[in-house]
């Protein structure tokens, strides 16, 4: 083979493996559902960059509640459509620390066309452990947005704990009692639609109103 043939092929591959490096971050609706107990809550993310809107919808699909936020300036706005009012929240204080034991399985499965590998987090003195069902494809959004949040739900404060899931999206999760064996909550993503999205999503509307303590 001639020495142009080789240089050109070696260029190609570090051409592809450029891109396939920095292949753009997720943005479009990611929409998913949680369970716990007999309770069922349904939800949208709607994800551009830095910003992400995330609708609450009732068992009627109806929008009952949004949260708009910027996980670079870690600013977080939460608006009541019904009352047409918007406040911005307060940082919530970190919880107590603790630590979990990962086992990353050797379990693989495709979900809604994506790859997905089992991860399980385990807390014996919570008598708590969750399995996720996890894909890795640019969903950078999510690691960051977890911090803003910064929940005390279990299923977010263990996927905290796992190291290299900062472009993970977990698709499935499901979080089991130790000592029972028993199920008691669940997260199952709906969809994941690519798309490009209005700047307006993430705005205020002209209408609404700051809630002043």
């Amino acid at each position: 083979m001639k020495a142009s043939s080789l240089t050109f092929i070696f260029s190609f591959l570090i051409i592809g493996f450029f891109f396939a490096q920095n292949s753009p971050a997720f943005n479009g609706k990611i929409h998913f559902k949680q369970t716990k107990g007999s309770t069922q809550m349904s939800y949208n993310y709607f994800v551009k960059g830095e910003n992400v809107r995330i609708e609450e919808l009732n068992e009627q699909g109806k929008v009952v509640g949004i949260q708009l936020i910027n996980t670079k300036e870690k600013d977080l706005l939460v608006v009541s459509p019904e009352r047409k009012l918007y406040l911005e929240a307060k940082k919530r204080r970190s919880p107590v620390n603790f630590d979990v034991e990962v086992v990353k399985t050797q379990k693989k499965k495709t979900i809604l066309d994506y790859d997905c590998f089992e991860v399980v987090a385990i807390n014996k003195q919570q008598d708590r452990k969750i399995v996720y069902w996890v894909t890795q494809d640019n969903f950078s959004f999510f690691y960051p947005l977890l911090e803003v949040l910064n929940k005390k739900e279990k299923q977010s404060l263990y996927f905290r704990k796992i190291k290299g899931m900062e472009d993970c999206w977990p698709i499935r999760s499901t979080e089991y009692v130790i000592s029972t064996g028993k199920p008691i909550a669940k997260q199952t993503t709906i969809s994941i639609e690519n798309k490009t999205l209005d700047n307006s999503l993430f705005e205020i509307p002209e209408d609404y109103s700051k809630f002043e303590n």
